[in-house]
């Protein structure tokens, strides 16, 4: 078994005996879909204005920001608080392997998650299901390769798991805002539509939404995703510090 196996497997477990992260991970995005699907938002929302496919791309978009956004930069944040970084990094165990492990079991939840919330759309809330499947997909891989590169630049710059936490929290809600999940995106005023279509969070709902539909996300969707995830990943990497 490779050291990365072990590290990711322990970080796993450690991961699900963190009711926090579980109840944002699994419980948040399934409540909502629930809140949501029962009073019927999305299912012939034609008046409203609302499309059938926001629901459930939203409930599974905040799994990935929570996890992205929160999860993963507390994590690593309080390794470093706490020297675990540190002192691994003087033994043969790489702490590479740690931060390979934390992506690995972040996306891993992710995945799941996303998976829970789109039977349930389809299943309990008839809400249906992507129609562009690999367009979905590729939505989602930017979408969440996107959420997590941000959160490893914000990692990279706090030094301890508060302060990660408050980075983190200080660009969870506003990009809920300008992703259109407390208004719809068909509802937001003029101004903010153009951020939304450029915003991680709002590109990706953007996309996936599109692919629900059976079409493609927008270039400008696609680009801004992929920018995202080149300019924030550099950036981590360049200032990732291990103490």
């Amino acid at each position: 078994m490779s050291t990365l196996t072990t590290i990711t497997g322990v970080e796993a477990k450690l991961f699900l005996r963190d009711a926090t992260a579980a109840i944002m991970t699994f419980a948040l995005p399934v409540g909502l879909l629930a809140i949501f699907g029962s009073i019927g938002m999305g299912e012939g929302a034609d008046a409203q204005n609302v499309p059938e496919s926001f629901v459930p791309v939203m409930a599974l978009s905040l799994a990935v920001a929570m996890l992205g956004l929160s999860v993963l930069p507390t994590v690593l944040g309080t390794y470093r608080e706490k020297g675990i970084l540190r002192r691994l990094s003087v033994t043969p165990v790489n702490p590479v392997n740690v931060l390979s492990a934390q992506l690995l079991v972040n996306l891993g939840a992710a995945v799941v998650s996303s998976a829970v919330v789109l039977v349930l759309a389809a299943t309990a809330f008839g809400l249906g299901s992507p129609q562009n499947i690999p367009a979905f997909v590729v939505g989602f891989a930017l979408t969440a390769a996107a959420l997590f590169s941000i959160g490893l630049l914000v990692s990279a710059l706090a030094p301890s798991g508060k302060s990660a936490t408050s980075i983190g929290m200080l660009l969870f809600f506003p990009s809920m805002f300008f992703a259109g999940v407390w208004t719809p995106g068909e509802l937001m005023p003029d101004w903010a539509e153009p951020v939304r279509e450029v915003s991680p969070l709002g590109a990706g709902m953007e996309a996936m939404q599109d692919a629900w539909d059976g079409g493609w996300g927008g270039a400008a969707n696609l680009v801004a995703l992929v920018v995202a995830v080149l300019v924030a990943g550099s950036l981590g990497a360049r200032f990732f510090r291990w103490e």
